[in-house]
């Protein structure tokens, strides 16, 4: 019997949010593999270079922490640079792309060749279906054929707005290959329980019955969800299928209206996550900074969201806007949380919609030469030109990180890899002075988590379930509390960001956050269509209390 006999007819047919699929490379993937202005080849000799120094590293950070090593050491930059220019001399094949020595006058020379017209990109080479709940891996493989982008389409249609028909037809008119490899998907969705099936597709509706036009509402992390109109704009989406990470149901893009559009601010994963991006319908505008507004390197986001499947990748300079009906959304000049000094291009957003103005901030502050979004005048312009912003989403994380251990070292100066560079060090007298130049009304804290449904290994989340991590992490930070007194004393209000808050802008003119309660919480809005998962109905004495509503036993 052919699959589409087994699956239900007139039925909307979704993923289950239990259960994914990831691409998997055809090849090793390079250390950084959607970096663009430079070769592979380039990088990889780069990173393998800093590989071999950085044991070395090490060594001299524990000198200092040990205090064996003086803090300030005037020759440590050119020990750096002698041990480097050692390494590179010894291996001529590291000679064709890196060209580095002290010349007669004593400076260091560092260089690498740059190509607008390359990048590093990955061709995946199969796929992997996960269900969470079952802890069941599935792997299927391309045979050689670049199939990626049919497979985030077809994904993108799995959203609960599309019925069984629907999906056999854009099954059945990918190409004889396609067709071939999209079936087996789908047999092997069926066959594995991760398709879920339903007479009705009420998530949308039920969204709009809980927000307002311009109402907005955090989602998790630096993910936000803003409404305009009739539609859903998407910011920084980084969603995760249920029990993947925590014990907690979570976000899934099932779950969510189909947005209008996605903007992404910039190149970390926890702002551009393929696994989201891979889920989301494909026809689906996705916003990005400009490659005209980079130094020399970019993040190659076409590379990646073709391979996903997307169609519709529009790269958007700072000062230009992506227009809707009574307003657009504006590219604003990212800065800092660069601690190798790339200065790849990167957004912040401004959402103007009919006299309402919410600046998406997200990690952007200080650079570590002093510039920023204050000391050019970007948010005293924004206000002056669209008015005042009353709502300001921005991160107030302060960490400090030695360049040699960031992610992309090896593309900075060898003989600053000891040094220490900004990585979104925001002091609560920077995010006040932005406020105040922006006039706002309300200051959300977010882009620390914000959700139990969160990993909390790595060293930018925050949990109520790790208050003794935290401390660690935080001990040297400023105080939440003196950012809130010296926000009240400008009229703005504090509030840290929790997922599935909403804020909503009142008659005076103030903004309001408020909770959404049991409406929009993923357990909810999985049962309006599907009633309680599988998993629940087997026994409730295996069901963790925190699954269990009250007002239903």
């Amino acid at each position: 019997m052919k699959i589409w006999d087994s699956l239900p007819k007139n039925q909307y047919l979704s993923l289950a949010p239990w259960a994914w699929v990831q691409l998997e490379s055809a090849d090793p993937p390079g250390p950084f593999p959607f970096v663009g202005g430079v070769a592979p080849e380039v990088v990889a000799s780069l990173h393998e270079a800093h590989g071999l120094l950085s044991s070395a590293i090490d060594t001299a950070i524990s000198d200092v922490f040990s205090k064996r090593a003086p803090l300030d050491d005037p020759d440590r930059q050119r020990r750096l640079e002698d041990a480097y220019a050692e390494v590179i001399s010894a291996r001529p094949y590291l000679q064709q792309h890196i060209r580095c020595g002290r010349k007669p006058d004593g400076t260091f020379q560092w260089e690498f060749p740059t190509d607008p017209t390359k990048s590093a990109t990955v061709t995946n080479g199969g796929l992997r279906i996960f269900h969470s709940v079952k802890r069941q891996a599935i792997s299927i493989g391309f045979g050689q054929r670049q199939l990626g982008p049919l497979v985030g389409k077809v994904l993108g249609f799995l959203d609960g707005t599309h019925q069984t028909d629907e999906i056999n037809t854009v099954v059945a008119t990918s190409g004889r290959d396609g067709e071939r490899l999209l079936t087996r998907l789908i047999e092997s969705l069926h066959q594995h329980e991760c398709l879920v099936s339903s007479s009705t597709s009420s998530v949308r509706s039920r969204w709009f019955e809980t927000l307002q036009d311009k109402d907005t509402v955090h989602l998790g992390h630096a993910a936000l969800l803003y409404r305009q109109r009739d539609q859903v704009l998407l910011f920084d989406p980084w969603l995760l299928p249920w029990f993947a990470e925590s014990s907690v149901p979570s976000l899934w893009g099932s779950l969510l209206p189909n947005p209008a559009a996605v903007f992404l601010t910039h190149d970390h994963d926890d702002h551009v996550d393929p696994r989201t991006l891979l889920h989301l319908p494909k026809d689906t505008p996705i916003i990005v900074p400009s490659r005209r507004d980079r130094r020399k390197l970019s993040y190659d986001y076409l590379s990646l969201l073709r391979e996903l499947g997307f169609g519709r990748v529009i790269e958007l300079a700072h000062g230009d806007s992506w227009v809707f009906e009574g307003g657009a959304v504006y590219s604003v000049p990212f800065y800092g949380e660069d601690p190798c000094d790339l200065e790849m291009p990167r957004n912040c957003y401004l959402i103007a919609d009919r006299g309402y103005n919410v600046l998406v901030h997200a990690d952007s502050g200080p650079t570590n030469s002093g510039k920023s979004a204050l000391k050019d005048g970007v948010i005293q312009s924004l206000a002056q030109k669209h008015g005042p912003i009353p709502l300001v989403f921005a991160s107030q994380q302060q960490l400090l990180e030695v360049r040699g251990h960031a992610a992309h070292a090896p593309l900075s100066h060898p003989g600053k890899w000891l040094d220490v560079g900004e990585n979104g060090y925001l002091t609560n007298a920077y995010l006040a002075d932005v406020c105040a130049a922006a006039q706002a009304k309300l200051f959300v804290s977010y882009a620390t988590g914000g959700a139990d449904w969160y990993p909390d290994h790595l060293s930018f989340m925050f949990s109520q379930r790790n208050p003794a991590r935290t401390a660690l992490l935080t001990a040297h930070w400023e105080r939440p509390e003196t950012l809130k007194e010296l926000l009240v004393k400008q009229g703005c209000g504090y509030h840290y960001g929790h997922a599935l808050d909403l804020f909503r802008r009142t008659t005076d003119g103030l903004v309001e956050p408020q909770t959404t309660g049991e409406a929009l919480t993923p357990l909810s809005l999985y049962r309006l269509d599907h009633g309680d998962p599988p998993f629940m109905k087997a026994s409730s004495r295996t069901i963790p209390s925190r699954y269990i509503d009250k007002d239903r036993l």
